[in-house]
């Protein structure tokens, strides 16, 4: 997995749109992560697009006090401001939107937008967080009805689970740490599909082939350290989730880490993919140093085509080990940062 070339960048335009609090939250986790080229925009019935980061263009609609957790509410006050959502996505070739679905803007909006981001032509996928099961029947109702309609609206839909974030005992801390927990999963998918998005202009190609009208996606991540770390945040990824994954088509995965990220780690996450969704599938696989992280190792896998027959075009020259049967053939494209980003100088260790 060794690259004696760095990919050239393709010439794709991104654009996120953060819908509700949820969305907005996550629009802000993603500013430190994804490329500047990448416009994003919040929307939202409350008070949550008053507060995004700098460089986030923001819209607020109503009168700032919500929508009473009422989806039709919340389109009732965005018709009026539907031209600038079509403003905003003009020239767009691929939109994520982001929400959390249960709650009125976010499972209102949702598959309003996604609605007019698809008529426009652009590859419209979303990531959606949907609510925990202590939030009630009502919430989870509205997340199930939202979701189904975004299903039929968008060409793709990333669905992250809040329970799969307690899941095993994992989240130790308060419910406002799963909250935060659930922006970063969402954040580094969005991540993993805008790094995706902008390699060279083949590989962008085939992942925008995967993702278009591929139906239900889900989005797994895990963390590890240590010796076969990248297959061991894999068998995380997989294990604190409470969904099977049947047939998958195709996987975006994302392979994150500090100094000690290796091409072997990345290798060992890829393999161990490759276990659990089969040999016919085809897997893009990035990777990217942020020197902060130490010796932390994240990977973050985008499911595609869940529940469809697995693909079996090749699209790229695939890496085959020697000792594997070459009708047992691997269909994978190769791409990393073209320069990795330093979030933090280097911690010195004493030397004596």
């Amino acid at each position: 997995m060794k690259l004696k070339e760095l990919p050239r960048a393709a010439d794709v335009k991104v654009k996120i749109i953060g819908i509700g609090g949820a969305g907005c939250s996550s629009l802000n986790r993603l500013t430190d992560t994804v490329s500047n080229n990448v416009r994003m925009l919040g929307i939202d019935t409350g008070s949550a697009a008053a507060h995004l980061n700098d460089g986030v263009e923001a819209l607020s609609i109503g009168n700032g006090f919500g929508s009473g957790g009422n989806p039709e509410t919340a389109v009732d006050l965005f018709s009026e401001y539907e031209s600038r959502v079509v403003d905003f996505i003009d020239g767009a070739d691929v939109v994520i939107l982001l929400a959390g679905l249960g709650r009125g803007t976010g499972s209102g909006l949702a598959p309003e937008i996604a609605r007019i981001t698809r008529k426009s032509g652009a590859l419209t996928i979303a990531a959606v967080n949907m609510p925990f099961e202590f939030e009630g029947r009502f919430r989870n109702q509205s997340a199930a009805r939202a979701h189904e309609l975004l299903e039929s609206s968008a060409d793709a839909v990333m669905t992250m689970y809040n329970d799969d974030l307690l899941a095993g005992g994992v989240m130790g801390g308060s419910l406002n740490d799963a909250f935060v927990n659930a922006d970063m999963n969402i954040a580094a998918a969005v991540n993993a599909v805008t790094l995706a998005l902008e390699s060279s202009p083949e590989r962008a190609l085939s992942v925008q082939d995967s993702l278009t009208n591929a139906g239900e996606l889900a989005v797994i991540s895990g963390a590890s350290t240590g010796l076969h770390a990248g297959s061991k945040a894999v068998v995380e990824a997989f294990t604190y989730t409470s969904s099977e994954f049947v047939g998958v088509r195709s996987a975006v995965v994302h392979v994150l880490g500090g100094i000690g990220l290796s091409h072997g780690q990345v290798a060992d996450a890829v393999d161990k993919v490759r276990e659990e969704i089969g040999m016919s599938a085809i897997i893009h696989v990035s990777s990217e140093r942020l020197i902060g992280m130490g010796q932390e190792i994240n990977v973050t896998i985008v499911l595609a085509g869940i529940g469809g027959e697995p693909s079996s075009e090749k699209k790229f020259t695939p890496f085959i080990p020697m000792q594997r049967d070459m009708a047992n053939a691997q269909v994978m494209s190769v791409f990393d940062t073209p320069v990795p980003r330093r979030t933090r100088g280097p911690v010195l260790l004493p030397t004596g």
